[in-house]
């Protein structure tokens, strides 16, 4: 069984990892995100028979905040896996 500071630990790495790779739009992450949705978007609704205006999608600002949260989230998990640690 995996302790709790390990697991806190990798949750953290991987929120701080991909929040901090959409916050700061790395190499073009979050315009790529929102791209990938609008086509997606695009082809669910060209599938369906859909010809009516697209619903709306996540813009890359969206996908941007989204970052934001994951990467503070991240950074308290992180916090709270070395408390556990050291206390």
């Amino acid at each position: 069984m995996v302790p709790v500071p390990v697991f806190l630990l990798l949750l953290g790495l991987a929120a701080v990892g991909l929040g901090g790779r959409w916050a700061f739009n790395v190499r073009g992450a979050a315009d790529a995100w929102a791209e990938r949705a609008k086509v997606n978007t695009e082809l669910r609704a060209a599938a369906a028979g859909d010809l009516g205006p697209p619903r709306p999608v996540w813009t890359a600002r969206r996908y941007r905040v989204q970052g934001a949260r994951m990467f503070a989230c991240g950074l308290v998990l992180l916090a709270a896996a070395f408390l556990e640690l050291w206390l």
